[in-house]
């Protein structure tokens, strides 16, 4: 089981107040998006929740612990950024291995982990191709595949589809929730596209002018 809460979260960037007490807690398996427009504060929240981020205030437990002052290393959570953000001297099949040999994974465990990750977002024959050959995306897919291959607690998503254009972005998205559900992974969706988030979540956190106006279902929303 893993279990995230944010408590009374309070940010701010100079005299900009980012994050006025935010305060949620998402169930084990939940896919939860951060919805709201630019400067609400829904990136930031997820950057604390990453640790890339220190709250002025707050805490953030994930299975009731404290994990408020961990690196973002020591946090054991997957992050998929808009940029992709992949090693551009790397093929896709090292990319995705990237965390393992990181953590000094056996060969033979790296090389199946890696090799499930990326059929699992179907990129099968794909795995030696550098980003410079592949599509935005199949440059997600990998980008997903890494996050994933280290088998973290929680997958963290920063508008992942924003970068993409109108068709494929609806294929991902619903390839991801797809994976999601498959892998059972607490994840947390950060996107301003109402209709995204209304389609793959679980439950949506409207956010506005740096507060939390609702927290509920699509059905509620």
């Amino acid at each position: 089981m893993t279990t995230v809460e944010i408590r009374n979260i309070r940010k701010t960037f100079g005299d900009f107040v980012a994050l006025e007490g935010l305060d949620l807690r998402m169930n084990d398996g939940e896919f939860v998006s951060f919805l709201g427009p630019s400067g609400c504060g829904k990136t930031t929240a997820l950057r604390i929740v990453a640790g890339f981020e220190m709250a002025d205030s707050g805490t953030v437990l994930v299975n009731d612990r404290d994990i408020s002052n961990q690196p973002p290393n020591r946090r054991d959570m997957g992050m998929v950024f808009q940029s992709y953000s992949l090693f551009p001297n790397m093929t896709a099949r090292e990319n995705v291995s990237f965390g393992l040999r990181v953590r000094k994974q056996g060969t033979a465990l790296m090389k199946d982990v890696t090799q499930r990750m990326i059929d699992l977002v179907g990129l099968s024959g794909k795995e030696e191709n550098y980003p410079h050959q592949m599509s935005g995306g199949q440059q997600q897919r990998v980008a997903l595949a890494r996050a994933l291959a280290i088998e973290p607690q929680v997958l963290l998503l920063d508008e992942p589809l924003s970068a993409l254009d109108a068709k494929v972005r609806v294929s991902l998205r619903n390839e991801i929730r797809v994976i999601q559900r498959e892998l059972g992974i607490s994840t947390i969706f950060v996107t301003h596209d109402q209709e995204e988030a209304l389609t793959i979540s679980d439950r949506i956190a409207v956010l506005s002018q740096c507060r939390l106006e609702q927290f509920g279902t699509p059905e509620e929303i």
